[in-house]
């Protein structure tokens, strides 16, 4: 059975809507898991012991949270790259695109609108970033 390490993770965000596709892998600490899920409608009746459900036929991504050192250099730094810009919060925003590589050849593709970065700052401790990501359309794996 063929393991995998972190070393082999490359992920890219758009820096703005329709912006440039940023590596922004060396800011990144964490990541959320990342997920196509199948939405269930409830279907059991009355006088069921148990919760029955039926896919509906639609998906949704959970919002992926990305976190880790708050940098801001030219271009490239995560503040630079995931700070809120107007178009982020824009009714027409065509929002951002993340692309995470998590195995060689493995590849998962999202639309997704920036909707939360935290800028996080401890007592005696490095500053550090935590944005959430929440869907625009549906997310896809290569294979």
């Amino acid at each position: 059975m063929a393991k995998f390490g972190s070393d082999v993770v490359v992920i890219t965000l758009t820096d703005a809507s329709q912006g440039t596709a940023r590596t922004i892998t060396p800011y990144v600490q964490t990541i959320s898991g990342i997920a196509v899920e199948a939405i269930t409608q409830q279907t059991n009746p009355f006088g069921t012991a148990s919760e029955a459900h039926t896919p509906v036929g639609m998906t949704k991504t959970p919002d992926i949270v990305l976190s880790g050192w708050y940098d801001n250099a030219s271009n490239v730094g995560s503040w630079t790259v995931m700070k809120p810009a107007a178009a982020d919060i824009s009714p027409s925003s065509t929002g951002r695109t993340l692309t995470v590589t998590a195995v060689t050849g493995n590849t998962f593709t999202i639309a997704v609108h920036l909707v939360k970065m935290e800028v996080l700052c401890k007592n005696g401790a490095l500053t550090e970033y935590a944005a959430t990501l929440r869907q625009m359309g549906a997310g896809s794996w290569s294979a």
